[in-house]
């Protein structure tokens, strides 16, 4: 609890001028960035979990005796 009382407090008009300034830079993400940011995460997340669950997948089988 200590930590959290010696946090800044913002005052409302720094809340608003973030909020304007989130509003701005949202509407400057182009159809081009959002695709890079698919991509990426598509990258990122997607394809290490896949790969890890067929390695996984192969363990057993080849604890099995299957493979």
């Amino acid at each position: 609890m200590y930590l959290l009382n010696r946090l800044k407090k913002s005052t409302p008009e720094q809340e608003e001028k973030f909020r304007k300034e989130l509003e701005e830079e949202h509407l400057r993400i182009t159809w081009k960035d959002k695709l890079a940011m698919i991509i990426s995460a598509y990258a990122v997340l997607v394809l290490p979990a896949i790969l890890i669950l067929v390695l996984m997948c192969a363990a057993a089988l080849g604890l099995l005796g299957i493979l």
